[in-house]
């Protein structure tokens, strides 16, 4: 991939680890309680499935445009 592909992928990425809960979870148990319990979904890593990862790397509705 070249970098302006390699940028839309991270793009893609952050945009659905901020949408989502495990991130904030981890803050929350690491900074702002700092009881280091998260309460991850899915809890197992075993739980996590290739669509759910899959998801991920989906093209968004609005894709970064670089110029």
């Amino acid at each position: 991939m070249d970098f302006d592909a390699c940028m839309r992928m991270e793009y893609r990425m952050v945009h659905r680890v901020m949408a989502g809960h495990d991130f904030y979870e981890g803050v929350r148990a690491t900074i702002i309680e700092k009881d280091n319990l998260p309460h991850w979904r899915p809890a197992q890593l075993a739980q996590v499935t290739d669509s759910d990862v899959n998801a991920y790397f989906a093209p968004l509705s609005e894709e970064l445009v670089l110029d």
